[in-house]
C-alpha cells in the first residue's frame, strides 16, 4: 500500500514537472517571438521614418534652383567684407572662420553675427571652426572667449584619460553652441608612426585602435550635442608631410591603408559621424595621378568599402597641395566635385561657384550629380537642427 503510493505521488511529481517545463519552454517560445516581432516592428518604423525623413529632404530639393544647389556644396571663407550680403546672393552651404576673425571680435559680437548669417539662409548655414584642441585652436587661443585654450587630445588623456576626452568633447561643444557656431572640423584621426611626423601634434596617438576609439567617443559626443563633427584627414596622413606647404605622395601599400589608417575612420562612421575630409595627398595605391581630394577612386573606397554615406568634404582647396597640382580655382572646384566631393572648402567661393554652375549648365558636371550632394547636405543639417531653424 506505501509503495502503491509513493509510486502515484512520483507518477504526480513527474507529470508536474513536465507540466511545469512545457509552460516554461511556451512561455520562453512567446518571449522570443514576442521580441522578434517588436523588433521587426522597430525596423520597420524606422525604414518607415527614414523614408518619410528622405522623402521631405528629397521635396526640399525639388523646390530648390540650381544656384542654390550650388551654393549649398560650398564652405566658403568667412569673407572680411559684406559677409551678411554674400551670403544672400549665394546662399553658400556655410561659412568656415579662422582666428583672425575671432581676435578682431567679441563673443558677443560672434553671436550676432552668426545670428545674422543665418536670418538671411533659406537652409541653415554650417558656422564651422577647425577647434581641434593644442597647437589648432581658433577660438579658444583668445582670453575674452575662455580662460584657457583648449588642450591637445593627447594631453587630455594623459591627465584624464577616456572620461577626460569625453568631457572635452562635450565642453568644445557647448563652447561653440553658446556662440552660435554648430560645426567642428574634427577631430584629426590620422595615425602617425612617431613624434617626427607631421601631423604628430594634431592627433590623438600612434596607435590606431585607441584612435579608433577616440574617434567613437567624439563623434557620439558631438552628435548628442547637436553640433556636426568631421573626421579628417582621409586616407590618413601617417608619416606624410604638410600638404599647406608642398604636393605630397604616400607610396604606403594598400594594406597598411585598408587596416592601420581607416581603422579610425570605420569607428567614426560606425558611431555616426556625419562628415568626413579628404586630404590632399596623393595616395599611389589608390589613384597614383591624383590627390585623394580629387580622385573618384578613393571616394569609391570610403563610399563602397567604407560605406560612408554622409557628407565627404575637401580639405581647404587653397592648400598648396591641390593649387601646386591645379592652378585654376574654377578647375580644381569642378574636379572636387567630379571626383565623389559634396562639399568644397573654398576660399575663392564666388568664382568657384560661377565655374560650377556653368559646369552644370554645359553639362560638363549633371545637375543630378549636384542632386546627390545636395541630399547628402540637406539630410546632414536636417539631422542636427538646421532644417528646422529655417521653418
Amino acid at each position: 500500500m506505501a509503495k502503491a503510493k509513493y509510486k502515484r505521488s512520483m507518477q504526480r511529481r513527474r507529470i508536474i514537472s513536465v507540466v511545469v517545463a512545457l509552460l516554461l519552454a511556451f512561455a520562453l517560445i512567446f518571449a522570443i517571438v514576442s521580441g522578434i516581432v517588436k523588433g521587426v516592428r522597430s525596423i520597420k518604423a524606422k525604414v518607415h521614418a527614414r523614408q518619410e525623413y528622405n522623402a521631405t529632404m528629397e521635396a526640399k530639393l525639388d523646390k530648390m534652383s540650381l544656384e542654390e544647389k550650388v551654393g549649398q556644396m560650398i564652405l566658403a571663407y568667412h569673407p572680411a567684407q559684406d559677409d551678411v550680403a554674400a551670403q544672400k546672393k549665394y546662399q553658400f552651404g556655410g561659412y568656415i572662420f579662422f582666428a583672425k576673425y575671432f581676435n578682431d571680435n567679441t563673443p558677443e559680437g560672434v553671436v550676432a553675427d552668426m545670428a545674422s548669417f543665418q536670418e538671411v539662409s533659406k537652409i541653415g548655414m554650417l558656422l564651422a571652426v577647425d577647434e581641434e584642441g593644442g597647437t589648432v585652436n581658433r577660438i579658444s587661443r583668445f582670453p575674452m572667449y575662455r580662460d584657457e585654450r583648449f588642450a591637445s587630445p593627447q594631453e587630455i588623456f594623459h591627465g584624464g584619460g577616456w572620461d577626460g576626452i569625453v568631457a572635452d568633447a562635450k565642453e568644445k561643444a557647448a563652447f561653440l553652441k553658446i556662440l552660435g557656431l554648430n560645426t567642428n572640423l574634427a577631430p584629426v584621426v590620422d595615425v602617425p608612426y612617431d613624434k617626427e611626423n607631421y601631423i604628430y601634434n594634431r592627433a590623438f596617438s600612434t596607435n590606431p585602435e585607441e584612435v579608433a576609439d577616440f574617434a567613437e567617443y567624439v563623434t557620439t559626443e558631438f552628435k548628442n550635442a547637436k553640433v556636426v563633427s568631421c573626421l579628417k584627414h582621409y586616407p590618413g596622413y601617417g608619416n606624410m608631410g604638410d600638404t599647406h606647404r608642398t604636393v605630397i605622395e604616400d607610396t604606403r601599400e594598400q594594406q597598411v591603408l585598408d587596416t592601420r589608417d581607416s581603422m579610425p575612420f570605420q569607428a567614426g562612421i560606425a558611431a555616426g559621424t556625419p562628415m568626413i575630409m579628404v586630404s590632399h595627398t596623393i595616395v599611389d595605391a589608390y589613384d597614383a595621378k591624383n590627390p585623394a581630394s580629387l580622385s573618384k577612386a578613393v571616394h569609391n573606397v570610403l563610399r563602397s568599402t567604407l560605406g560612408f554615406d554622409g557628407v565627404i568634404i575637401t580639405d581647404d582647396l587653397e592648400m598648396s597641395g591641390v593649387t601646386k597640382f591645379v592652378a585654376d580655382p574654377g578647375k580644381v572646384a569642378i574636379q572636387a566635385v567630379q571626383a565623389g566631393n559634396d562639399m568644397i572648402i573654398s576660399g575663392k567661393p564666388v568664382a568657384q561657384y560661377e565655374a560650377l554652375l556653368k559646369a552644370v549648365k554645359e553639362g560638363t558636371i549633371s545637375e543630378e550629380r549636384i542632386n546627390e550632394s545636395v541630399l547628402r547636405i540637406l539630410e546632414m543639417k536636417k539631422a542636427y537642427g538646421l532644417i528646422e531653424q529655417k521653418k
